[in-house]
């Protein structure tokens, strides 16, 4: 499935976006280093189809969606 790549809020138009990650992380250096730069976030193990893909680190509201 594909996804949008958003760079953008849509609810206060702040660029400082985390793209959310599912499931069980397996740890690695990489993943350490994007999770303290918040440039993801985790999101938990269950996830469904209208899952959100995105978080807002300013806001806090998460959003997107497949397509």
């Amino acid at each position: 499935m594909e996804t949008k790549k958003i760079n953008k809020c849509p609810f206060c138009n702040s660029e400082n976006v985390a793209e959310i990650l599912y499931g069980l992380p397996v740890g690695s250096k990489q993943l350490d280093k994007e999770l303290e730069s918040k440039k993801m976030v985790l999101g938990g193990c269950m996830i469904s189809d209208d899952s959100p893909l995105y978080k807002c680190n300013d806001c806090q509201k998460k959003f997107g969606e497949k397509i």
